[in-house]
């Protein structure tokens, strides 16, 4: 039986078409290997958010195409889409896909039957961006809008829930783009007669109306106390020069009333560190707004130069130097949010699912992992106390303590 290999790169949605890829593969009578040394195909679906990830896997295909069993290689992703980087070149001998159907899945039409984890399942409901946020490329690679009906979602969860999946992560390249509301579509998820919850990978700010919040509030049972709601910087100048839409004023009003409706919820974010023209007393701005928000952690981005956005003409470029100097003053207020989020959950019992061997993940996003007769969390060890010997579905744990890894 001829064998494949498949590494994704990115974000969830690039995980959800990857699966549409192993299943085509498997019923083609491949076999999966963990070993791409004993791949006969080896399939690369690529993320392009930053330079870094273009240097990612420039590495792994130049390891791939050393490898001694010479398989084929095929990549596909974002990166087969931004004209600036010419990957034929440094690669001549890989076949590229631009269209996925030429792997022979539709992902607009397919559904996925599963995934290799214990009991989560991504679930892609939107594609494409045109938000032209100042610094992101994905609006060049991924321009085209696009949502699965409805009926599809439905149908999809409730195959995914039957299956053994007991949290769907709804995810998208602008979920909050979902074609007829986000929160229409939450609403017709939680009359699924199934044991199941759901949970927003991402949301923008101007996309969390009084819906939205109101069915998280009364549904805790099929919505995850977890929100994450980027906000790339603290200086009004800056989110401005980003093309953000919207200020730190407004930021904090519509988060400060989430926290109050919800104060046992998850708040997590993104920021970018060295936009370019970001001075020191910008980034000052950046740590002092982040201090007063209720967040439990952050996502930290040094600013990546992407040929073609409208930052990449932009002048002041932040040295390299202050870029990872100031990461790391936001990776210190990092730490220390995570801390208190932590030891805010102490005494609470919450709702969780497993995610791998003798791993869980509670609904407000906390990772415990079972040793002995405690669980352990990541980000500083969580003990709790929990049901040992059930496997699978949405269970109790008891938060009881924390300490330092």
């Amino acid at each position: 039986m001829k064998k494949y290999y498949i590494h994704t790169f990115g974000c969830k949605v690039n995980q959800y078409e990857s699966q549409l890829i192993s299943e085509k593969f498997r019923k083609d009578n491949f076999e999966c290997t963990q070993k791409p040394e004993e791949a006969d195909i080896i399939i690369f679906n690529s993320c392009t958010v930053t330079a870094d990830a273009d240097k990612k896997l420039e590495y792994f295909l130049r390891k791939a195409t050393k490898l001694p069993n010479r398989p084929k290689i095929m990549l596909t992703g974002c990166i087969v889409k931004n004209k600036n980087i010419d990957i034929k070149n440094l690669f001549p001998d890989i076949q590229i896909i631009t269209d996925k159907t030429k792997l022979f899945i539709e992902p607009q039409k397919q559904k996925v039957s599963g995934f290799d984890r214990h009991s989560r399942a991504f679930l892609k409901i939107q594609d494409g961006c045109k938000s032209f946020c100042s610094y992101c490329i994905v609006p060049y690679v991924r321009s085209t809008l696009w949502s699965k009906p409805e009926n599809e979602v439905l149908s999809e969860i409730k195959n995914l829930v039957k299956s053994g999946y007991s949290e769907i992560v709804l995810t998208g390249i602008h979920t909050g783009k979902y074609d007829g509301g986000l929160s229409d579509l939450l609403e017709k998820i939680i009359k699924i007669p199934l044991a199941f919850r759901v949970r927003i990978s991402s949301v923008e700010l101007n996309e969390i109306d009084d819906k939205f919040i109101e069915l998280i509030e009364t549904n805790a049972e099929k919505i995850c106390r977890h929100l994450h709601v980027p906000l790339q910087s603290g200086s009004d100048e800056i989110l401005k020069q980003m093309n953000r839409n919207y200020s730190t004023k407004e930021f904090e009003k519509k988060v400060s009333k989430i926290m109050r409706i919800l104060p046992d919820l998850a708040l997590t974010t993104d920021i970018i560190t060295g936009f370019p023209g970001e001075t020191e007393k910008h980034h000052k701005e950046t740590c002092d707004f982040v201090k007063q928000i209720l967040f439990a952690r952050f996502h930290i981005f040094r600013y990546s130069y992407r040929q073609e956005t409208k930052a990449s003409t932009f002048g002041n470029k932040v040295p390299t130097i202050e870029i990872k100097s100031r990461s790391k003053d936001i990776f210190e207020i990092d730490s220390i949010k995570r801390k208190d989020f932590l030891n805010k959950n102490i005494g609470t019992k919450r709702k969780a699912v497993k995610t791998g061997k003798n791993k869980l993940l509670t609904d407000n996003y906390i990772t415990v992992k079972q040793q002995t007769e405690a669980w352990n969390v990541e980000c500083g060890i969580m003990k709790a106390s929990g049901n040992k010997k059930k496997q699978s579905g949405i269970f109790e744990v008891e938060i009881t303590d924390t300490s330092e890894i």
